[in-house]
């Protein structure tokens, strides 16, 4: 195994509420200022750190929105599924 190859990582994990936070309507105004805010957090640590970084986050907030939408809109388009829900987010997140 080369040095490359052994090179330690940290994985951070951001819940869900790390970018809707409780209280919050979840514009996408307010994803964004949440994600930067979470982001300023981390940033002495990715600067400082030697190591790879891998960032994970939660998708519960987002796919209940989806899901609210989904059954609000059940009258004019066909009942999407929650699997679904989750890989089109996925999708448009990239």
């Amino acid at each position: 195994m080369t040095k490359k190859e052994m090179e330690e990582k940290i994985v951070l994990a951001l819940g869900g509420n790390a970018i809707i936070k409780k209280g919050q309507e979840g514009t996408i105004s307010e994803q964004f200022d949440n994600t930067i805010e979470s982001m300023q957090k981390i940033l002495p640590l990715i600067k400082k750190a030697h190591y790879k970084i891998i960032i994970t986050h939660g998708n519960g907030p987002t796919i209940g929105h989806m899901m609210v939408r989904v059954e609000a809109g059940l009258k004019r388009a066909p009942y999407m599924p929650l699997g679904l829900c989750v890989a089109d987010s996925q999708g448009g997140l990239g």
